[in-house]
């Protein structure tokens, strides 16, 4: 393997996370806004919704597990370039675990049950209607902090790619 490639089980989840996470972030905005009626449309892309955040969850945690384990990737810049670059990714990853967890947990601590692609999970917590609200900001604010961040990535990878090209894309192929 080239020692500035990424390994192709950290380039499959980035990629199916970046998918997934573009998938959410245009979900989220879009279903709010759909009316509270009895068509089930809502609550159909509400659980569409909950479940991918779900696998989501499942493969930030599994991504953070993947990261502690495996070698460092060698800096491509230095000084402020390389800690902007340390303290955005420590960003992301953050996000990427608190997003959904908060989701879930809100969730959790409504009155409706979670479904997952369509299978009911068990209840792991009564309804607490001032938890559910206290996840339901964290995850609208964290929200929104995430996507922030995937704009700051995306720009900073346009950084690189066109004003730099130091064809940094090449180590997530």
């Amino acid at each position: 393997m080239n020692a500035h490639r990424y390994d192709r089980f950290t380039v499959l989840l980035h990629w199916s996370m970046a998918i997934l996470i573009a998938a959410q972030i245009a979900l989220g905005f879009w279903m709010v806004d759909l009316p509270k009626d009895d068509s089930g449309i809502r609550a159909s892309r509400f659980n569409l919704h909950k479940s991918i955040g779900m696998v989501l969850l499942i493969l930030a945690v599994l991504r953070s597990i993947w990261l502690a384990l495996r070698p460092a990737m060698a800096a491509t810049a230095t000084g402020w370039m390389d800690r902007s670059a340390r303290i955005a990714h420590g960003a992301l990853y953050v996000l990427m675990v608190l997003v959904p967890l908060s989701g879930f947990l809100g969730s959790a601590f409504s009155k409706y049950p979670i479904r997952f692609f369509g299978f009911p999970l068990p209840r792991i917590a009564d309804p607490w209607n001032a938890a559910k609200d206290l996840c339901s900001d964290v995850h609208q604010l964290s929200s929104y902090a995430l996507t922030a961040m995937v704009v700051v990535h995306l720009m900073a990878f346009a950084y690189h790619q066109f004003v730099l090209k130091d064809r940094l894309i090449l180590r997530m192929r």
